[in-house]
């Protein structure tokens, strides 16, 4: 049986690299390209199976930012596969840094100046979207859209430690290689965060249910 893989925002950029370097490792996996854009995907999944004739490519359209989209990709999920071996959570956003011309104008004439223009400190400001389910879109993005999906799915990832962090890196002589550090959180710490997102998964699936029941 082979081994099943998910990896978020895989059409391009470090997922697409990541898909790579996968079927490089192991041409006989299940690859699964988890994208926002269908159209991205297939191209992306052309491409893959180009370099890779022998590999086993599908695809699922979600767009962890949209949880009405993360429900519908955890269900075809379960639908598909019985279980999952390996899930990377690449898909995540960065609000686009602006620069604040009045604080630019405003630093110009104090005594802070050259500070101000060696470290651009108080010169950017980040304006973070809220979502139509009303969270913040990077949050929703980076963090809970992929909780929910992981979570719907009905597997932990017992293999994990959840209190570690999991780095790729490529050495001075091209090799790449994963290390595990352990994160500067307490466990009180992660077993609260934990709770609170099962709390607002809760909350957020009823308010998705009754507000496509009123529709």
């Amino acid at each position: 049986m082979r081994k099943v893989v998910l990896v978020t925002g895989a059409s391009s950029g470090v997922g697409r690299a990541l898909c790579q370097r996968l079927l490089q490792e192991d041409d006989g996996l299940h690859l699964c390209l988890a994208c926002r854009n269908p159209d991205r995907a297939e191209a992306a999944r052309a491409a893959l199976l180009a370099a890779c004739p022998s590999a086993q490519i599908t695809a699922v359209q979600v767009d962890v930012s949209d949880l009405r989209s993360v429900l519908r990709a955890a269900a075809e999920l379960r639908r598909r596969f019985q279980r999952l071996d390996c899930v990377y959570l690449n898909a995540g956003i960065m609000p686009q840094p602006q620069l604040d011309v009045s604080a630019l104008l405003l630093g110009l004439f104090s005594r802070k100046v050259i500070h101000m223009l060696c470290t651009a400190e108080g010169l950017l400001t980040q304006h973070d979207k809220v979502t139509a389910d009303g969270l913040q879109e990077v949050f929703a993005t980076n963090v809970f859209g992929h909780f929910l999906l992981v979570w719907l799915f009905r597997q932990k990832p017992e293999s994990l430690d959840p209190l570690s962090k999991y780095l790729s890196a490529t050495s001075g002589f091209g090799s790449t290689y994963v290390t595990a550090q352990q994160m500067d959180l307490d466990e009180d710490t992660a077993e609260r965060f934990y709770h609170s997102l099962l709390e607002l998964e809760t909350h957020v699936k009823a308010t998705l249910q009754g507000a496509d029941a009123q529709s």
